[in-house]
């Protein structure tokens, strides 16, 4: 603590360590509707696809990754198929093949909407899939 944080003390009245004052407001019609004077005001979809964007640019190995894993997920369907003598494991896997179609949209995508619109697909997909396997596992004990 410092002498000027008591009460009493320091050059500012009333003592103690004082807040800056308010800055002055714009005046009216200064800046246009729908924006701030630090820049336009963004909405959920629009951060995600700033997000999506700067991520596909930052790792374009990424994509490459995602596809293996997506294989990886059906061949687990496919060994399951043969190891529980059953078909049902094989329910996700469509949803699997519409993710990784999904994916190949988007590699070659320069528009942030479009590149959002397939990355969004390819991450419904991929939950759905694994959603039906739980309901498939639930299903077969």
């Amino acid at each position: 603590m410092t002498a000027d944080s008591f009460p009493g003390s320091g050059a500012a009245p009333g003592g103690g360590v004082q807040a800056p004052a308010p800055p002055a407001p714009e005046p009216a019609g200064t800046t246009p509707a729908g924006t701030t004077p630090a820049g336009p005001v963004l909405g959920f979809r629009e951060l995600s696809e700033r997000v999506i964007a700067s991520v596909a640019d930052r790792y374009p190995w990424l994509n490459r990754v995602l596809m293996g894993m997506l294989a990886v997920f059906t061949g687990t369907c496919v060994v399951a198929v043969v190891s529980r003598l059953s078909p049902l494991p094989l329910i996700p896997v469509p949803l699997f093949v519409v993710a990784a179609y999904g994916l190949r949209q988007a590699r070659g995508v320069t528009e942030r909407r479009q590149l959002f619109n397939w990355v969004l697909l390819f991450a419904l997909a991929t939950i759905v899939g694994f959603w039906l396997i739980a309901v498939v596992g639930r299903w077969v004990e």
